[in-house]
């Protein structure tokens, strides 16, 4: 097990609330509730940075927003037949 450091932090009594509910449903540490989100967040801050920092747009970097339109090619195995002139 990795080294821990204990940390002191205030909280809105609600949200104590929320994270000891969540803690006691999972089975887990108030701790590790904590640690998770913070890893979850900084996830978010770094796909964050990586995205502003690339040279592509948010559109382009997202090959679900790839459209055979976009590129000329039709999609394969649709059944779709080119239109007749």
């Amino acid at each position: 097990m990795a080294a821990r450091t204990n940390v002191a932090v205030d909280i809105d009594p609600e949200v104590a609330s929320l994270l000891r509910e969540r803690a006691a449903d999972a089975n887990v540490t108030e701790g590790e509730i904590v640690e998770q989100a913070l890893r979850a967040f900084d996830l978010r801050c770094l796909v964050g940075q990586i995205r502003r920092r690339s040279d592509v747009d948010g559109d382009a970097a997202d090959p679900r927003s790839r459209r055979g339109s976009q590129t000329g090619a039709r999609p394969t195995g649709t059944g779709l037949r080119p239109p007749t002139p």
